[in-house]
């Protein structure tokens, strides 16, 4: 029996992992134009020139991961 909670609560931890993932993802598609972003698992990767100069720059881009709604 508790062996079968611990999965059912894993799976559901990991839904929400790759549903934050994929919001984050749209949100960083939107707001970097030009850039390549994808989902591996549970990571979001940002690809493209000139990310850093950027995110230097802009405090949005700096604070997009935090937990806004």
């Amino acid at each position: 029996m508790m062996a079968k909670l611990i999965r059912l609560a894993d799976q559901l931890a990991r839904a929400r992992q790759h549903l934050l993932a994929a919001r984050l993802a749209e949100r960083l598609s939107s707001t970097i134009k030009g850039a390549s972003v994808t989902v591996e698992e549970t990571r979001v990767v940002v690809r493209g020139r000139g990310l850093i100069k950027r995110w230097l720059i802009d405090p949005e881009l700096r604070f997009l991961s935090g937990d806004h709604k």
